[in-house]
């Protein structure tokens, strides 16, 4: 997994911005601004006209994709016109990969507003390995596995231990989202980085930080995933300085901000940067 992506992503980028062409901030404005980005992750909910236009104007600002239709945590193979779609989007954007969270938002036939992350057993997994395969097969470059957030996990694996079975069994690398991890460790009443020494931290591609707020319900800490309308809790970005170093294949490092302000993105991307300056000076980064 380590040799086949050419283009920048081939080595460590640096910190880039989650953006949503359809949210706050503008992406327009923050192409235009003064904020240090060293590429950007664009989510476009399909909208093909929306991801011609961020690669048209984005000139030689590095683009990753990220879709969240795809299904990979449902028990059937991928929608073929969705994953038409997210290919048509992906290659849109020149994207050499394409991240998609283990998560689902179908229930049947009724689409949800929410995700519901992948239960945690072994038939869950093999139905996700099978699934990422496909889209891997299938899409114009790699699909990466994104670790999705818990606030009721069901079953009895840790989320690192079925994100590892899952790469493995599909032969795909993945995102560790950072916050989704907490959120997950909050449940279980662990320390944050538990279960992080016997994960394969050569899979990790891609590290994620967001906004969060941290919330206690009946006594139960609960996270709740914000992204740009929340400050990045303290916790995360203590997380990331002692992660990002321990991933030897890592190329990128994403805030999510959508509905940010461009104070609130300057500001995260300081606090991110902070964290890995040492990280961003050894691999010589954008």
């Amino acid at each position: 997994m380590s040799g086949d992506v050419t283009g920048p992503f081939a080595r460590f980028v640096g910190v880039g911005l989650g953006v949503d062409v359809h949210s706050p901030p503008d992406w327009r404005a923050l192409l235009a601004s003064d904020v240090p980005c060293d590429f950007f992750e664009v989510y476009t909910r399909g909208d093909l006209a929306g991801a011609e236009a961020v690669r048209a104007a984005a000139g030689d600002l590095p683009l990753l994709y990220h879709d969240d239709a795809l299904d990979p945590a449902y028990p059937a193979p991928p929608d073929p016109a969705l994953l038409a779609t997210c290919a048509a989007n992906m290659a849109a954007v020149g994207a050499p990969w394409c991240v998609s969270e283990l998560a689902t938002r179908r229930l049947g036939e009724r689409y949800l507003d929410f995700f519901q992350p992948m239960l945690l057993t072994e038939e869950a997994a093999r139905a996700c390995a099978d699934n990422m395969r496909r889209l891997d097969e299938a899409l114009p470059g790699r699909v990466v596995a994104e670790n999705p957030p818990y606030q009721l996990p069901v079953g009895g694996w840790h989320v690192l231990d079925a994100l590892a079975w899952v790469t493995d069994a599909a032969q795909i690398p993945c995102v560790l989202d950072l916050g989704h991890l907490l959120s997950f460790q909050l449940c279980r009443g662990l320390d944050p980085l538990t279960g992080l020494d016997g994960f394969p931290l050569e899979r990790i591609w891609e590290l994620h930080v967001a906004g969060a707020q941290i919330v206690s319900e009946d006594g139960v800490a609960l996270y709740h995933d914000a992204h740009g309308a929340a400050e990045i809790p303290p916790a995360l970005i203590d997380m990331l300085a002692e992660v990002a170093p321990r991933c030897p294949q890592l190329r990128a490092i994403t805030i999510e901000i959508e509905d940010a302000d461009l104070e609130r993105t300057a500001r995260q991307v300081a606090q991110t940067r902070g964290a890995v300056q040492g990280l961003l000076d050894a691999r010589g980064a954008r």
